[in-house]
């Protein structure tokens, strides 16, 4: 790459990093660098992975919580103006149904969209007539919200992100940041230099790492002994294979967000059946806060990717609870 100094550089090409790339190459005479790996074709030979790396994520706007309901209206807005700049497919509009055992909770959920249009629909006696093939906890308060609700990839959003970044003038390097470092000159303010020896010079650096930024050294030289203080928690999944026949009988089926707890798990989230990138046709399950374990070095993070089991008890509730809910499997 040629010699210049970046007004930014991102530090970190994930769903966070490749976002403010892009949002910042919108500001009139802001000259970006994004700079991050792309996903691993080999896990078991790199130490650096992404959240971002699956074609599953639930999006929906209705939540007692203000703060979330308003991010996630504007974010579902601009994802649309997203895919018609880029040409890239990020959403899929599936509907989302919300499962309350607390019928309080519910009752939140209804008044908050009622009172802010969202067009949520309180399906708790209903439910059986519009989604046919599912099965409920006995007593479950259920909302319906049927628009701007679904499933994002992404992989996609991701790719979307730097794509109009570029677009804009965004410069992508796919590289491992190994440190930031203050400059030696008084032409530029931070120097960020990547494992292979790049050295990017720029006047404001954005460390969009996730939680890497507590692992790697990327501090080291700004303020010795700086470390973040993140606490890095895990996320176990279940997929459930089915036949293209039975992915095309299930079309109809919404996103699940669950808060009913059924037997060690305190519920969970559901992605309809998406097809992956192997040819084959899953249902997703997560879980809540249950089973979640923290790591605190980068070997025991990198162990977890790497190994793409889970936690085996957890696999099993998940896999349970998504028969129950799926009865016909």
């Amino acid at each position: 790459m040629e010699e210049k100094v970046f007004d930014l550089v991102v530090v970190g090409a994930g769903l966070m990093g490749s976002a403010a790339a892009f949002h910042a190459s919108q500001l009139s005479k802001i000259s970006v660098c994004l700079v991050g790996p792309p996903e691993p074709k080999n896990r078991q030979e790199v130490e650096i992975f992404g959240c971002w790396h699956d074609e599953g994520r639930v999006y929906y706007r209705i939540s007692p919580l203000h703060t979330w309901q308003v991010v996630s209206s504007r974010s579902i807005e601009r994802l649309a103006n997203l895919e018609e700049l880029t040409g890239i497919k990020i959403c899929t509009k599936t509907g989302c149904i919300h499962i309350y055992k607390d019928k309080k909770k519910h009752e939140e959920n209804i008044e908050v969209s009622r009172q802010l249009d969202l067009e949520g629909q309180d399906i708790s006696h209903t439910w059986k007539n519009i989604f046919p093939f599912l099965n409920m906890p006995e007593g479950a308060s259920i909302c319906y919200e049927e628009k701007c609700a679904g499933h994002l990839n992404p992989r996609r959003l991701v790719e979307a992100h730097q794509k109009a970044a570029q677009l804009a003038g965004t410069h992508l390097l796919k590289e491992i940041v190994m440190t930031v470092r203050p400059s030696e000159t008084m032409m530029h303010r931070w120097e960020v230099v990547t494992e292979s020896g790049t050295v990017l010079q720029c006047q404001q650096v954005l460390v969009a790492t996730g939680g890497y930024a507590a692992l790697k050294p990327l501090f080291q030289h700004v303020k010795p002994g700086f470390v973040p203080k993140l606490e890095l928690r895990t996320q176990t999944v279940a997929f459930l294979q089915i036949s293209e026949e039975e992915a095309h009988r299930l079309w109809r089926m919404p996103c699940m967000v669950i808060r009913h707890p059924f037997k060690n798990l305190d519920g969970g989230y559901v992605v309809p059946p998406i097809k992956y990138p192997d040819g084959k046709w899953y249902v997703k399950m997560g879980h809540g806060r249950a089973y979640e374990e923290t790591r605190s070095s980068l070997a025991e993070v990198t162990h977890w990717y790497q190994q793409q089991s889970g936690v085996p008890e957890c696999v099993q509730q998940l896999t349970q609870y998504l028969k129950y809910l799926l009865p016909e499997h």
